[in-house]
């Protein structure tokens, strides 16, 4: 049981990065970010940047107070249509 828990942790610990890394590419990428129960927010490099609180790390967007934890965003491929 052990070993299932620390391997569903390493887990979340690679996914959880990944919108991070996606979003340190370039300015184009654009990450699809929750905000409510039915709201989402997208975030790029041009309106947000990464800031480290507590050891977590958020996109902060640059002219709002408004604070995104990195899990709570999701890469965007320009591929994929969003419907609203």
């Amino acid at each position: 049981m052990r070993l299932f828990i620390l391997m569903l942790l390493f887990t979340n610990l690679i996914y959880g990065t990944d919108s991070m890394s996606y979003f340190q590419k370039s300015e184009k990428n654009q990450l699809l970010c929750h905000v409510g129960q039915y709201s989402f927010k997208m975030v790029s490099q041009k309106n947000a940047k990464i800031e480290n609180i507590h050891g977590h790390q958020y996109f902060k967007l640059k002219n709002e107070n408004l604070y995104f934890l990195s899990n709570a965003c999701q890469a965007v491929d320009e591929k994929i249509e969003i419907i609203y």
